[in-house]
């Protein structure tokens, strides 16, 4: 299987209940069937998110083994070179 990242998620009930019956019915594991629509979510957003703003340039900067521990204190000065 490919390299998988744990994500937690939390469903109404009914959208849990949908989902156990799905699972049920096609044998697919719940697991698959949400990453799938993620998948396609995704893919339906292409050229809505702006790709050029620099919001995305955070995206996993502190999983860095060297990343700065105050980014979500100094955010400015990381995306935009800004002392606050």
């Amino acid at each position: 299987m490919a390299n998988l990242k744990r994500k937690q998620i939390y469903l109404d009930g009914e959208s849990d209940r949908a989902l156990k019956r799905l699972a049920f019915a096609t044998k697919i594991s719940e697991s698959e069937h949400i990453r799938r629509a993620v998948k396609k979510y995704v893919a339906m957003q292409k050229g809505k998110m702006p790709e050029e703003d620099p919001i995305w340039q955070l995206i996993g900067l502190c999983d860095k083994p060297d990343g700065p521990t105050d980014a979500s204190i100094h955010h400015d000065r990381y995306l935009y070179g800004k002392q606050v």
